[in-house]
């Protein structure tokens, strides 16, 4: 089921400039938090089976900065997805996920991502969304039989955090993104019929 993100997501993942000094430029700079990720939905591609449950962690060692996210948005204005991802694939890395806990399940399921895009908008009182952001792998399989989702080769994390760095928030396994001509709005696809939702997120 194809459905789309809030506009307030949308305009905060490519357009909107963060208030914050980007702390990534420091040596060894590194925010970690973990979450409990629970997939009430079908996500599409189809990564995480529905009533799956397990912790991920989401490690950022930098922030993209204002003309990493400047250079983005051309590339998506002028070559529309593909050409964001092909920029965002360049990228230097600004962190890395994984599961965590006991199995090989939860690793087969969600393996080790590098993340290629990583900013955080001050929401005021303390409060940030970070939004992190990664050109999802295509499988052999599905490069050759190109199911409905293989198009949707972006997978974003929005978390909503407090001043403890306390919070929710989504994880979307496969959207696309797309400028609306007519508004010069960002609008954003998400295939799967619910995201991923991020519970009892917590800063390490």
């Amino acid at each position: 089921m194809l459905k789309r993100l809030s506009l307030g997501t949308a305009v905060a993942l490519l357009v909107a400039s963060s208030n914050f000094a980007f702390a990534g430029e420091e040596e060894e700079f590194r925010e970690t938090f973990e979450a409990w990720a629970v997939a009430m939905g079908v996500t599409n591609p189809p990564i995480i089976p529905p009533g799956t449950n397990m912790t991920i962690q989401i490690n950022i060692t930098r922030w993209t900065t204002e003309e990493e996210r400047e250079a983005l948005f051309a590339q998506l204005v002028e070559n529309g997805q593909e050409g964001l991802v092909r920029a965002l694939r360049d990228q230097e890395e600004t962190g890395w996920t994984r599961p965590r806990g006991r199995g090989a399940a939860s690793r087969s399921t969600f393996p080790r991502e590098v993340l290629r895009y990583s900013r955080q908008i001050d929401l005021g009182e303390g409060k940030r969304r970070i939004i992190l952001a990664l050109d999802r792998p295509i499988s052999f399989q599905e490069a050759v039989h190109r199911p409905r989702w293989n198009d949707y080769d972006l997978t974003l994390f929005v978390m909503d955090l407090d001043e403890n760095g306390e919070g929710e928030g989504q994880l979307y396994v496969g959207v696309r993104l797309a400028l609306n001509n007519e508004t010069k709005q960002l609008v954003i696809e998400n295939f799967g019929s619910e995201p991923v939702r991020l519970n009892r997120i917590r800063m390490r």
